[in-house]
C-alpha cells in the first residue's frame, strides 16, 4: 500500500520523470469562478489561480516531469449546468488527476436544489472514475458575504440582499456540511476549503477584507494558500 494518498498520481510523475517520452501528466481543475481566476469585476488571474500555483509546487517535487494544468472553470457555473462540458471539460482530456470545486453558485437555489447539487457531483465524479484513470479531489467552497462590506462594487450592489439571505438562512454551510457528507459515505477524497475559512472567521479576520470582490471570489492570497493546502494534501 503506498503511503500516498493518490498513488497513481505519484506513479504517473515519477513515470514521466524517468521516461520523458511518457505521456504528459494532466490536471483538470473543473469549477466555477474561483477556478476560472476571478477577481475584481473584469480582472481576471492567470498566473496566480490555486491550480496553476499547484502546477509549481508540483514541478518543485519532480523537476524533470511535465505535469499540464486544464482550467475548466466558468464563471456563474453550476454542478448541474456543468453536465453539458465534462465531456469536452474533462473526460475528453483523460486526466490523472481532476479537482471539482462548485457550490457558490448552486446555492443560491436553496435547500431545495441540495438533491440536485449533490447528484450531479456524484454523476460526474462516477463517470470520471468509470471513463479514466483520473484521481478525484473534491473541494468545499470560500465563504460569501456576510454583510454589505466596502468591497462590493457599485455594479454589485443590489446582489447584496440575496448574499445576506443565503448566509442567514446558513444556505451555503448546508451545502459544504452535505459535500462532506457525501466525500465521507463515498470514500472521495476532500480538502475542506469551507473549514480553513471558519477558522479565519473564528479567529477574528473579517472574512470580507480576503474576498477580492467583497462577495465571492477569494484574493491572491487565498489562491497561494490554497494551492499550498493542494499540495499537502496530494504530495505529502
Amino acid at each position: 500500500m503506498s503511503k500516498h494518498e493518490f498513488p497513481r498520481l505519484h506513479q504517473r510523475l515519477k513515470d514521466k520523470s524517468e521516461n520523458p517520452g511518457s505521456r504528459t501528466v494532466l490536471y483538470v481543475a473543473i469549477g466555477d469562478s474561483v477556478t476560472q481566476g476571478c477577481l475584481a469585476p473584469d480582472e481576471l488571474e492567470h498566473e496566480q489561480v490555486y491550480h496553476e500555483l499547484l502546477r509549481r509546487r508540483v514541478e518543485k517535487h519532480y523537476p524533470a516531469a511535465n505535469f499540464n494544468v486544464i482550467n475548466s472553470g466558468v464563471g456563474g457555473d453550476t454542478a448541474e449546468q456543468s453536465r453539458t462540458r465534462w465531456e469536452r471539460d474533462v473526460l475528453l482530456y483523460k486526466p490523472d488527476l481532476v479537482t471539482v470545486c462548485f457550490g457558490l453558485n448552486d446555492c443560491h437555489k436553496g435547500e431545495a436544489g441540495l438533491e440536485e447539487y449533490i447528484t450531479a457531483i456524484g454523476d460526474l465524479i462516477s463517470r470520471i472514475r468509470t471513463e479514466t484513470e483520473a484521481e478525484v479531489l473534491l473541494l468545499t467552497t470560500i465563504m460569501m458575504l456576510k454583510t454589505d462590506n466596502p468591497k462590493v462594487p457599485e455594479m454589485y450592489k443590489s446582489l447584496v440582499p440575496d448574499f445576506i439571505r443565503v448566509y442567514e438562512e446558513g444556505t451555503l454551510l448546508k451545502y459544504n456540511n452535505a459535500l462532506r457528507n457525501y466525500a465521507a459515505d463515498n470514500a472521495v477524497p476532500l480538502l475542506d476549503v469551507y473549514a480553513i475559512w471558519e477558522q479565519m472567521d473564528q479567529a477574528g479576520i473579517d472574512i470580507h477584507t480576503r474576498l477580492s470582490n467583497g462577495i465571492n471570489h477569494p484574493d491572491i492570497a487565498f489562491h497561494q494558500q490554497l494551492s499550498k493546502e493542494l499540495e499537502a494534501k496530494l504530495l505529502e
